[in-house]
C-alpha cells in the first residue's frame, strides 16, 4: 500500500517538473518584465530562473530523472511483490512488465498531460512552480555542479558556447505573429499594416517617400506677392518652396500663414520667406524625422549627390509612411473605380478583389491579398514600379502609381477575350 502511494507521489513529482519545464521556458523576457512591474507574486523567482536558463533546466531535469528512476524501481518492486504473492508467471517477466507500465504511465501522466495543461496555462504554473525550483536548485547544487563539468565541453564543441541574448522576437518573427494574429481576428488589417509600415519605415530612404520634381509646386522668387497667393489657393499647399533661376537653386520656402501677418502690399516673397531645409535623398527617413522635429519644420528639399533638386519631403509624408493617407480639407480623395476609355478602368490599389470581380465581371482567385494592389504584386514577384504590366486571363494590368512601395493605383484593359499574352510581349 505504501509503495502504491510513493508510486503516485512519485508520478506527481514527474508531472510537476514537466509542466514546470514548459510554463517557465515558453515565457519570454518581455512577459516576465511585465509581471515584474506589476509585482506579481513569484515573478522575482521566474526572473532568477529565467536569466541563467542553463541552471534551472539542469535543476528540473536531475529531478525529473531522479523521480522517475525511483518511479521505475517503485512499479518494479511492485510487480515483483505482486508475482511473489500470487504464484502466477515467472519473475523474469517482472521487469519487462513493470517497464512497459511505467512507460505508459510517465508518458500520459508524467509528460503528455502536463505539459499540454503547461502550455495553456504557462503564467500559472511558472509563477507558482518557480520559487520551488529556486530552493530545489539549492539542494540540486553539487550534482548540477559534477553533471555540467563533463556536459559544458560537449556543449561547447557542438556550438551551445556560443550563446546569445535569447528571448527576443525578430523583426520577421513579429511580421509572423500580427499575420497570425490577423488570421485569427485578434487584430484588424490595419492594425497590421501600421505595425508592419513601422519596420519599413527604418528601411526607407527620403528618394522613395519624396514628391518627385514633376510634380513640386514651386515660385520664382521675384514674382509678385499676389501671384504667390493665388499659387497658394490654387494647390493647398501651406508651405510653397522658392528658387532662383532654376529649381535646382531653391533659396527659401514660404509659409502661407506668413501672408496674413504681412502687408502683401509692402513686401516681396524675398523678404518674408525661411530658410531652406535641405537633405540628400538617400538620408534614412527615421534620421530625417527626428531632424525636421528638432529644427521645427515641415518641408525638407531633397538633393542628388550633384545638388540638383530631386523634389520634397513634407512631415505629412513621413507620417502616412507609417499610417497611410491622410487627405485634408484641400484633398479630394481619388475614385477607387473609374472608367476612362472602352474596356479601360482606373483602379485604386486598396480595392478588393471581390469589388472588382463584380464590376469587370471577371473571376480572379483570392490568395494571400485582399485587394488589386496585392494582387498585381503577387504576380509582379518583385518591388513594383510604374509601367510595370501583368496579364492574367483577358486583363491586361499596368501600374500607374506606386507609394509607399506598393501599388497605388493601375489601369486595367479588358479585352472581349483572351488577347492580353498577345498584346502584350512577354
Amino acid at each position: 500500500m505504501l509503495e502504491a502511494l510513493l508510486l503516485i507521489i512519485l508520478l506527481m513529482l514527474s508531472a510537476f517538473f514537466s509542466a514546470s519545464e514548459t510554463a517557465i521556458t515558453s515565457l519570454n523576457r518581455h512577459k516576465i518584465k511585465g509581471l515584474l512591474e506589476r509585482k506579481v507574486r513569484g515573478s522575482k523567482s521566474l526572473s532568477q530562473l529565467k536569466e541563467k536558463p542553463g541552471d534551472f533546466l539542469s535543476t528540473i531535469l536531475i529531478g525529473n530523472n531522479f523521480v522517475n528512476t525511483a518511479a521505475a524501481a517503485v512499479a518494479t518492486s511492485l510487480t515483483i511483490n505482486f508475482f511473489e504473492r500470487t504464484g502466477t508467471g515467472e519473475m523474469g517477466y517482472a521487469v519487462g512488465i513493470a517497464t512497459g507500465i511505467m512507460t505508459f504511465l510517465l508518458l500520459v501522466f508524467g509528460e503528455i498531460t502536463p505539459k499540454t495543461v503547461a502550455i495553456h496555462n504557462a503564467e500559472k504554473i511558472a509563477l507558482l512552480a518557480s520559487p520551488v525550483i529556486i530552493t530545489l536548485k539549492v539542494v540540486f547544487h553539487p550534482i548540477a555542479l559534477l553533471t555540467n563539468l563533463f556536459s559544458r565541453p560537449l556543449i561547447y564543441i557542438f556550438g551551445g558556447g556560443k550563446v546569445g541574448k535569447g528571448g527576443f522576437l525578430t523583426e520577421e518573427e513579429i511580421e509572423m505573429v500580427l499575420a497570425e494574429g490577423e488570421k485569427e481576428g485578434l487584430i484588424e488589417e490595419e492594425e497590421r499594416a501600421m505595425i508592419t509600415s513601422i519596420f519599413e519605415f527604418g528601411d526607407t530612404i527620403a528618394r522613395e517617400v519624396m514628391t518627385p520634381r514633376p510634380d513640386m509646386i514651386a515660385c520664382v522668387v521675384d514674382k509678385p506677392i499676389k501671384e504667390l497667393t493665388k499659387l497658394i489657393i490654387e494647390s493647398g499647399h501651406s508651405r510653397i518652396p522658392v528658387y532662383e533661376g532654376t529649381l535646382d537653386n531653391v533659396v527659401g520656402v514660404v509659409y502661407a500663414k506668413d501672408l496674413l501677418k504681412r502687408n502683401k502690399a509692402q513686401i516681396t516673397i524675398r523678404e518674408m520667406m525661411h530658410p531652406p531645409f535641405i537633405i540628400p535623398e538617400s538620408k534614412k527617413v527615421t534620421d530625417l524625422l527626428h531632424e525636421m522635429q528638432a529644427a521645427r519644420t515641415h518641408l525638407a528639399i531633397i538633393v542628388d549627390e550633384y545638388g540638383v533638386t530631386s523634389g520634397i519631403v513634407t512631415m505629412e509624408d513621413l507620417v502616412e509612411e507609417i499610417v497611410g493617407e491622410i487627405h485634408d480639407e484641400f484633398e479630394r480623395e481619388e475614385k477607387r473605380y473609374e472608367h476612362v476609355e472602352d474596356g479601360a478602368a482606373i483602379i485604386d490599389g486598396k480595392l478588393s478583389i471581390a469589388d472588382l470581380n463584380e464590376k469587370l465581371g471577371v473571376e480572379i482567385p483570392e490568395g494571400d491579398y485582399d485587394t488589386v494592389g496585392g494582387f498585381v504584386f503577387s504576380q509582379l514577384g518583385k518591388a513594383p514600379s510604374v509601367g510595370d504590366a501583368v496579364h492574367y486571363e483577358n486583363l491586361l494590368i499596368s501600374v500607374e502609381r506606386v507609394h509607399r512601395r506598393r501599388i497605388a493605383r493601375v489601369k486595367i484593359v479588358k479585352f472581349p477575350d483572351k488577347l492580353a499574352e498577345e498584346g502584350v510581349g512577354g
